[in-house]
Parts: structure tokens; C-alpha cells; sequence
């Protein structure tokens, strides 16, 4: 006989599966699954079949809304874990996959990477036996998303599409950092993944006690990009990434650090600090996942490789041969209209042809916005460029769907409740009709 309390066992049972097992709930069987495609940009029988690895998360149930997640750069499926537990409570299943070199994902030439992505990803939505979904674009996954939407079979539907910070390159937003990024040589760009693998193995996860937006990952474009135990861009996260891990998530709540507390003791510390905090910053991962998981999940990227970020990199920066597949850029590959891509205009070129051909074919996307306004990636100059563009000019945003979420970084975005929650509310209403 147990000679643990019943009150204790209660109260240990009625945890959040990640918060009871966390190495057997990042094994689970769903977060780990794999299919083969053949890309299409090579001649029939040319090359073997590529395998893609992908995640499927939240609700199980065959009808339930799904949602494809196109993440940013570095982006890796066990991301899924941060969603999972919020999707499932709303009855919505989250697909996601792990892009070439990323995760066990087949490697393809950079400049065949949207099309062989957009390859994988019809191979996985055939496995899962899903014909209608919505679409959530985080970050440089707008490239992604773009590319779906203007080569998606007419046997498949998209109700809506969500953009999550929405990358904009350097020469439209003014990023200081990209646009320095730009001069850095390809090849040392290319190599981003295996640098920020090194970082983590001799640093180690920063800031354990936060979790999910480690400074290293932050700064590297980690596989999750958000986090349940990070706060906003704010002088307190800084303040707290600059002290000791274990000393920065003990001095910030002036209190044992939250990984050496029994779980029923860090998920009522979360609830306790959460409840705190001001609506706009209030986060949901916690409710799902313990402090420290971040580590045990970042440390199976690591193991898998983080190859596909430098591949990112230069898909973002169009270095190395890097093509967007957006209109213009075949025509100056060919050496017509004088061979040069203008670059000023891609966004204009793809987000107009795309509104062209859902009107020609009859398709209605809703799509929405969420940004925040402390976005140094996308500062203020992307933001308004990208607003003008898609809400003034081109009306395919609804005024009342671009939303700037105060104090809030660009990845910051999918990890609070306030975009997270009507992001879904969005979602099941489009699939209802």
C-alpha cells in the first residue's frame, strides 16, 4: 500500500500529463511521427523518397478542426508540446512539421526548399487524412504560408490564416540587426545551426527556471520561439537572462527556484505569478508544461540537428541562390525584364497575386494579424509597411483583425492568452461554417 496521503495522490493525478512524466510525454507517439514524399522540382524517378517528420497535437478527435503551424526559423515539431495541452482543451488539432534538415526531415538544395517543404507538407496532411485546415504562420513561416496558399491542390481548403509576427525582411522594415545580417557571407550564415548547437551544449539552457525563452534560444531563433515561463521583452527578462539560471528564477519571485518544487508546487507558483500579471501579459503554457521542460525538449533538436536554421537564415536574408518563388522572380532567373529581382517589391508582387487567385478561384481566407509592438525584428517601419499593404491597400485584413499586443516581442506572440485564445475562438468560428 501507497503511504503517500490520498489527498496528496489526488491532488499528484490531477496534473497535467507533462507536469506527471515529462520524458514519457516527449515520446509520445504523436509528437514523433514520419511519412515519405517525392519532391516534385526533380525529374520522376530521380530521387528516392524524402521523409518528413511532423507533430500532431491537441485534440485527437478525427473532427475537430485542424490547424497547420508553419513556424519560424529553427522551428522544430516538439514545439507542438507548448500548444498542445490549450488546443486540446478547445477541441482543435495542431499539425506541424519539421522542414528540410530539420528534426529527421530529408536535407534538399536551399533553392528548392519552399516547393519541397510545400511537398512535404501535402504528404503529411494525406497521412493525417485532412482536406480542410487553418494556417498559423510564425515569423519567416509567412514565406511558408505563402507558397501553400498560392500552389494548394483544389482538393484541399484553407478557412483562415493567422500570421504571428510575421517576418519582413530587412530592406522593408528597417531591422537594424537583419540588415547588418545581410553582409555576413552565406557560408558563415549557413552555418548559424551548428554555432547555436555549441552555444547550447557548452552554456547549457540559460535561464531554466523561465524555460521556454532561454537568451540563447531567443537570440538564435530557437525551436520554439516562445514560452510559457518567459515574460515579455521587459528590463525584468533581461535583468533575470544576465543573473545566474538557477539564481535568475529564484531571485525573480524572491523564492526557491520553481524546478526543485513537487509539480502540484510549480503549477500553483504559475497560476499564483500569472494571475499577477496585467491581462495583455498573462501566458497559458504553464498550465500544461513544468518549469525546466524547455531544456529536455531543445536538448532533442540539439540531438537531431539544427542544420535547417542556417538553411532559414539565408531563405530569409535570399542568400546563397535562396528564391521566395514569388512572381518576378522567374522571369529575372531567366534574365528577362533586365535579370535583376526587385527586391522592393516581392511582398507587393506575392501578397497581390495571391488576392488575385482567391478571387479567380472563388476561395474566402480570413486572414489576421497579431504583432507586438516591442518586435525588434519587425520594428515599427515593417509593421506599418506590412499593415498598409495588407489592410489599406490590398484589403485582405480587416481593420479589427491586425492586432499590436503591448510589451510584447516577436516571439512572445503564441505564448500569451491574449492572442492565443481569440486566434482559436477565430478558428473554430471559420470552421463552423
Amino acid at each position: 500500500m501507497s503511504s503517500t496521503p490520498t489527498s496528496a495522490r489526488t491532488e499528484q493525478s490531477s496534473l497535467p500529463p507533462a507536469y506527471l512524466e515529462p520524458q514519457a510525454y516527449l515520446r509520445r507517439d504523436e509528437f514523433h511521427r514520419e511519412t515519405t514524399y517525392t519532391p516534385s522540382y526533380a525529374p520522376a524517378g530521380s530521387l528516392e523518397p524524402h521523409t518528413v517528420s511532423y507533430a500532431v497535437a491537441g485534440s485527437l478527435s478525427p473532427s475537430a478542426p485542424v490547424v497547420v503551424w508553419l513556424n519560424g526559423m529553427g522551428g522544430h515539431r516538439l514545439a507542438v508540446t507548448l500548444l498542445d495541452g490549450i488546443f486540446a482543451s478547445r477541441g482543435v488539432r495542431l499539425v506541424t512539421l519539421d522542414r528540410p534538415s530539420a528534426g529527421r526531415s530529408t536535407p534538399v538544395p536551399l533553392r528548392h526548399r519552399l516547393p519541397a517543404s510545400h511537398d512535404a507538407l501535402l504528404a503529411v496532411l494525406a497521412a493525417e487524412h485532412v482536406s480542410t485546415f487553418s494556417l498559423l504562420s510564425h515569423s519567416n513561416g509567412i514565406l511558408y504560408a505563402l507558397y501553400t496558399l498560392r500552389h494548394l491542390p483544389s482538393h484541399l481548403k484553407v478557412r483562415s490564416w493567422a500570421l504571428s509576427s510575421p517576418y519582413v525582411p530587412p530592406w522593408l522594415s528597417g531591422s537594424v540587426a537583419l540588415s547588418a545580417a545581410r553582409w555576413i557571407p552565406a557560408p558563415l550564415v549557413g552555418q548559424l545551426g551548428t554555432v547555436a548547437g555549441a552555444v547550447q551544449r557548452l552554456a547549457g539552457p540559460l535561464e531554466r527556471g523561465m524555460g521556454w525563452s532561454s537568451a540563447a534560444v531567443r537570440d538564435w531563433g530557437g525551436w520554439a520561439s516562445m514560452g510559457p515561463w518567459s515574460s515579455s521583452s521587459s528590463s525584468s527578462s533581461s535583468a533575470a537572462a544576465a543573473a545566474p539560471p538557477r539564481a535568475a528564477a529564484s531571485s525573480a519571485a524572491g523564492e526557491e527556484d520553481p524546478e526543485l518544487l513537487p509539480p502540484p508546487k510549480q503549477l500553483a507558483r504559475f497560476r499564483r505569478l500569472n494571475a499577477q500579471r496585467p491581462p495583455h501579459k498573462r501566458l497559458f503554457g504553464g498550465f500544461y508544461l513544468p518549469p525546466g521542460f524547455f531544456a529536455r525538449g531543445m536538448q532533442v533538436a540539439i540531438d537531431e540537428g539544427l542544420d535547417s536554421m542556417g538553411q532559414e537564415a539565408m531563405l530569409c536574408l535570399r542568400q546563397g541562390g535562396a528564391r521566395w518563388e514569388c512572381p518576378g522572380e522567374e522571369e529575372a532567373a531567366r534574365g528577362e525584364g533586365g535579370g535583376a529581382v526587385d527586391e522592393g517589391r516581392l511582398y507587393e508582387r506575392a501578397f497581390e497575386g495571391l488576392r488575385d487567385l482567391l478571387r479567380a478561384e472563388g476561395r474566402e481566407v480570413e486572414v489576421s494579424v497579431w504583432c507586438g509592438e516591442d518586435d525588434a525584428l519587425v520594428p515599427g517601419k515593417g509593421r506599418e509597411y506590412l499593415r498598409a499593404l495588407l489592410v489599406d491597400r490590398l484589403s485582405m485584413v480587416d481593420p479589427s483583425r491586425w492586432h499590436e499586443v503591448e510589451d510584447a516581442g516577436h516571439d512572445d506572440t503564441l505564448g500569451l492568452s491574449c492572442v492565443i485564445e481569440p486566434l482559436l475562438d477565430d478558428v473554430q468560428r471559420a470552421h463552423e461554417q
